[in-house]
């Protein structure tokens, strides 16, 4: 008997033992030391993998929104690209780094001249993604109707991306007709000064127009500022969808001048919550780059395309990372920035500026879902940003837009 309680024990030592030695390796693969760089194979990389995958699942439990299963992968040497410029978020200014960042290389008219991208201080070398994007799209080819068609001729895209309500502002301040006009005022004579010393003026020093350049359009877009939103606040209480006097039905009456072919007026009549409501659901052509949002310019890209986002306000580290994603084998130099070439098109110190309050955010939040939707999305699919990079901006949202984040991460979490 004393033998058999012998062997008993004996057999119990060695289950505890190989318990511990079990735990003792589970350890040191869920707690390894960031300094051990070796390749893991086998049980040790099984092990490991499922960790790190267990805490990647439990992150995105937490933020039901980031949902990174449609992201498609091409082979570089399948890959095939264009520009997506959407109105606001730092396109222009990569634009001008493009040899094909023009309007008409997508219909096959190449930019003049190609090296246009030499024109921005600060670059002495053609980047990888200049010389691989073939073509630029933006607002007109929008408007064109033909954007699938556009979509169908590469497999993947690079597409400037901005938080839908700091977009929107943008947007608004961008065609304020104060703002116009001292953009318009600074860039003549900046560009003035440049041609009393015989050089050629700043790429951002450009020429600037409201509506298009349509004179009688643009009195009627400039008699809508002043008479029905002044001021992003104002907009915000112009479209708030409350019945609140007096904006129900204000109609703004004014007689406006244009000159074409001699002076010419008429008297127009606005009711200003229906242009405001118009506005802010992409319906109306008063600000061009709110008619052109994120619905307009994704709707008819194809699931199968691959993405590559390139951030607002990470716009040289994405564009960095997207050449060497390309392939870059060298430094990626980006504009000058005290030359104004780094932010094309950037407000500066303007006179009509942001005033939102709380209430005016949440009002124009409201109105925003569905595109802050299609941002999150466009996120998800991209393939250069990380689930950190993913999670970050839409801390970014949080913060803007927080009543209609928690309606959009319930309805993730209803309907998994």
């Amino acid at each position: 008997r004393q033998p058999r309680r012998q062997g008993l024990r004996l057999l119990l030592f060695v289950f505890i033992a190989v318990l511990l030695s079990a735990a003792v390796v589970l350890t040191q693969v869920a707690w390894k030391s960031p300094f051990n760089t070796h390749t893991n194979h086998g049980a040790e990389a099984m092990l490991n993998n499922f960790v790190e995958t267990g805490k990647t699942v439990t992150d995105n439990q937490q933020q039901p929104l980031i949902d990174r299963s449609h992201r498609i992968e091409i082979p570089d040497q399948n890959r095939t690209l264009a520009f997506v410029h959407i109105g606001k978020s730092g396109g222009s200014t990569i634009s001008l780094l493009l040899r094909n960042g023009c309007m008409s290389a997508a219909d096959g008219t190449p930019c003049d001249p190609p090296d246009r991208w030499q024109k921005v201080p600060g670059q002495t070398e053609e980047t990888i993604a200049s010389k691989r994007i073939q073509f630029y799209l933006h607002t007109p080819h929008v408007n064109s109707g033909k954007i699938a068609e556009y979509y169908k001729r590469v497999t993947s895209v690079v597409v400037v991306a901005r938080d839908p309500l700091e977009r929107f502002v943008s947007a608004f301040l961008s065609q304020h007709p104060r703002n116009i006009d001292a953009t318009r005022i600074r860039n003549l004579r900046v560009r003035k000064t440049a041609e009393a010393r015989g050089i050629e003026p700043p790429v951002w020093a450009k020429r600037t127009y409201s509506v298009g350049g349509d004179q009688e359009t643009d009195a009627v877009h400039r008699a809508a500022y002043t008479g029905c939103y002044s001021s992003p606040e104002m907009f915000a209480t112009c479209a708030d969808p409350s019945p609140r006097e007096p904006v129900v039905d204000k109609v703004y009456k004014q007689k406006i001048f244009w000159n074409k072919q001699g002076f010419k007026d008429r008297v127009i009549s606005l009711k200003c919550r229906e242009v405001c409501r118009g506005i802010v659901s992409g319906k109306s052509k008063y600000i061009l780059h709110l008619r052109f949002n994120y619905e307009a310019f994704l709707k008819d890209l194809p699931p199968e395309t691959e993405v590559l986002v390139v951030r607002t306000k990470y716009l040289w580290q994405d564009w960095i990372d997207v050449n060497n994603r390309l392939g870059s084998k060298r430094r990626v130099n980006i504009p000058d920035e005290h030359s104004g070439g780094d932010v094309v098109n950037a407000r500066g110190r303007l006179p009509a500026r942001n005033n939102l309050s709380p209430g005016g955010r949440k009002i124009i939040c409201q109105f925003l879902t569905n595109e802050i939707r299609i941002y999150i999305d466009l996120l998800n699919r991209a393939v250069n940003l990380s689930d950190d990079d993913v999670r970050a901006a839409l801390k970014g949202v949080q913060v803007n837009c927080p009543f209609v984040m928690k309606s959009l991460e319930e309805k993730a979490r209803d309907n998994p």
